[in-house]
């Protein structure tokens, strides 16, 4: 039911905005009826691909399997769950062309669990601090030229995929431009903060210091 609700609001907003556009769904070999629902919706919408994964990959890889699928000039991921306020998705998709990476930053973090503000604040101060960037924050929606996506090796499939693609963007010096975002009142913990989700991330994040460091002492 979330998926299609999401499908609906996502097709209205980018309808409105581009006549050339695509939406590709990967099912994470999901055992609900996500997958079902999936093949209904690309039946609905002519927009619409359809994927659907043999095991369970990961955030991260499946990002990367868009990636490689996009046949348009940007690429974008938005969640399954439409957890999006349809008017901050908009916003963003207005300002494409006008930088080769379009990050976002939430605006009303009070919607948010104390307990992931913190977290997620602390991970903004750690990346900032190893990469030596200002950036307001790593993990929001992004739009990014998918040429570009194409040119760089994205190794994790943890969430930490943004903040690896916009750290090594940002260090081949491409423009940016950070617009606010708005997102719905959280109710439950996230699947992103589990013990397993954060310990991979902060794994993510010092391969990639080390990496970034490593072609600099070469």
């Amino acid at each position: 039911k979330n998926l299609a609700r999401a499908m609906q609001k996502y097709d209205k907003v980018v309808s409105s905005l581009f006549k050339d556009y695509e939406f590709i769904i990967i099912n994470d070999c999901s055992t609900d009826r996500t997958g079902e629902i999936a093949e209904s919706l690309a039946k609905k919408y002519k927009k619409v691909r359809v994927f659907h994964n043999k095991r369970n990959m990961g955030i991260g890889y499946n990002y990367k399997k868009g990636v490689k699928l996009s046949k348009k000039d940007y690429y974008s991921m938005l969640t399954g769950e439409g957890d999006s306020y349809a008017s901050s998705i908009e916003n963003m998709l207005k300002h494409v062309g006008e930088a080769d990476i379009l990050m976002s930053y939430v605006e009303n973090p009070e919607a948010r669990l104390l307990y992931r503000r913190i977290i997620s604040g602390a991970f903004v101060i750690l990346l900032n601090t190893l990469f030596g960037f200002h950036i307001k924050y790593y993990s929001g929606l992004g739009v990014n030229k998918t040429k570009l996506l194409k040119k760089i090796r994205i190794n994790t499939n943890s969430f930490a995929y943004q903040a690896e693609i916009i750290i090594k963007l940002l260090k081949k010096g491409y423009s940016y431009k950070e617009l606010p975002f708005y997102i719905e009142k959280e109710r439950s913990r996230m699947e992103i903060f589990r013990i397993k989700n954060l310990i991979g991330m902060l794994s993510a994040v010092f391969r990639i210091f080390f990496e970034m460091n490593a072609k600099n002492i070469k």
